[in-house]
């Protein structure tokens, strides 16, 4: 019903001026329940649906008979007034009260239609930090250790130096795991299946049994494979993974903190190898090498497959649920932490991959050198080059004690002096020092012994006579 005068609602209220008030507002009384209330017609004729009095009044079984009596309104087996009291929809009943906006323009297009709008997204974290650092997540997965794994050119080199490398991590991973499960919270719950704590505890279970088969995978690959795997300590690259798994699981950093480096890390991983399978298909001809082999039948296979892909599938769908569930006090410093935990690991991953040339080969001078800077010129240029310095130079007022600039007259004459007087007293010393063991050592007093061992006499004529004299 509108807010024109309605004749049902006027026969069913009579109005009257509340004298009581200051306002001496319009006010209506209900003649069937003596209900009170200021002069409204919506809220009237909500409380005309709900007047039991009303409802089982002669005026509104006539309405119901005049309006409602048909099937479109009322199903069949309902009482009469099903709609006035609420169990079965009035059709007539509006539900935006001002109506739908139905204006149009000159154009006779609506100015503003009725649009159904989608819902709400839920904020993802992952998300956020994939398109934060879009930039350094692609360097550390597209590396040419990879696209040479996946051409088939790699050398047996740098994958065995990375396996030996993974090992270390794999290794370390166990240990991270095993710290982020003493971390969880368990709280009593009737189901238990869709509490997140305990799915998160589900979830790192199955991040330690998939880690124990991936080792033990290594294993049989080497073995089937023939590949050579050493005993090299970690990198300082792999140290610097093992720490952020000892940072991110410490007691100081956050369970989502330790979730985003689960992710973060094996989410690297799956990319990475998904980068080195799509060059795959340019290794036209089957390699024989025992390397490469094991390559294209087990280590891409391994982190391209389905199950890999569905375990960081789940867990970037926990590390959202953790981080829109979060009650944290400092929860914006929560989340720059893990922007900064995403960044290196980004950087980190990047310089794990082992540094190769254009043939796959390993290359040693590959993260040194260009990336020095100012420091490596100048330490080229300072250790690879010759030493050479002239008497003036070595006497000069910068190897006396003396800025440039500064007047080395005085100086310079005192120092010759001293240079000259020290000198003369040396050679003379250390002429006659080793004249007489020259003479000692030729006279026989020193002889080449009987057990074999050669002589340490120096004969005359060495030079070791005019030490000190060209000064």
């Amino acid at each position: 019903m509108g807010r024109h005068a309605n004749p049902d609602i006027r026969r069913a209220f009579a109005e009257f001026q509340d004298q009581d008030t200051p306002s001496k507002c319009n006010k209506v009384r209900c003649l069937h329940c003596g209900f009170v209330r200021a002069k409204n017609t919506t809220r009237q004729i909500e409380h005309l649906h709900q007047c039991e009095a009303y409802l089982a009044s002669p005026e509104a079984q006539a309405w119901h008979a005049q309006n409602g009596g048909d099937d479109t309104t009322m199903n069949a087996g309902m009482p009469p007034n099903s709609v006035l009291s609420g169990q079965q929809p009035n059709p007539n009943l509006q539900i935006n009260r001002r109506g739908p906006n139905n204006k149009r323009g000159r154009d006779g297009q609506q100015l503003a239609p009725n649009m159904n709008m989608p819902p709400p997204s839920t904020p993802s974290l992952t998300a956020h930090l994939l398109a934060l650092y879009a930039q350094p997540f692609t360097q550390a997965t597209q590396q040419p250790f990879l696209s040479h794994a996946g051409c088939g050119s790699l050398a047996p080199g740098p994958l065995s130096q990375w396996l030996v490398q993974d090992g270390h991590y794999a290794r370390g991973f166990i240990r991270f795991v095993g710290q982020l499960l003493a971390k969880l919270r368990l709280p009593q719950t009737a189901n238990s299946n869709f509490h997140p704590m305990y799915r998160t505890m589900d979830l790192l279970i199955s991040a330690l049994n998939n880690m124990r088969r991936e080792m033990q995978f290594f294993e049989i690959t080497a073995t089937k494979y023939g590949l050579t795997l050493n005993q090299d300590p970690p990198t300082p690259i792999t140290r610097a993974l093992l720490d952020l798994f000892v940072s991110a699981s410490s007691s100081s950093a956050s369970l989502l903190e330790g979730m985003v480096v689960l992710w973060g890390t094996e989410h690297c991983y799956r990319t990475a190898w998904q980068y080195a399978s799509s060059f795959s298909s340019s290794l036209t001809t089957p390699s024989t090498d025992s390397h490469i082999v094991a390559l294209h039948q087990a280590l891409i296979p391994n982190w391209t497959s389905p199950a890999f892909s569905k375990f960081i599938d789940a867990s970037r769908a926990l590390v959202d649920e953790l981080a829109n569930i979060t009650t944290a006090r400092d929860g914006k410093e929560e989340m720059m932490r893990c922007e900064e935990i995403f960044r290196q690991i980004c950087w980190l991953e990047e310089r794990f991959w082992p540094d190769v040339d254009g043939m796959g080969e390993v290359d040693e001078s590959a993260r040194l050198g260009p990336n020095l800077g100012s420091m490596g010129s100048a330490m080229d240029n300072g250790m690879n080059g010759p030493l050479q310095m002239t008497p003036q130079q070595m006497n000069g007022p910068q190897m006396n004690g003396l800025p440039n600039g500064m007047p080395s007259g005085p100086m310079n004459q005192m120092s010759s002096q001293m240079n000259a007087q020290m000198g003369s007293q040396m050679n003379s010393q250390m002429g006659s020092h080793l004249n007489q063991m020259n003479s000692q050592i030729n006279n026989g007093e020193s002889s080449t012994g009987n057990d074999g061992r050669h002589s340490f006499g120096l004969p005359n004529g060495t030079g070791l006579e005019s030490v000190g004299q060209n000064s």
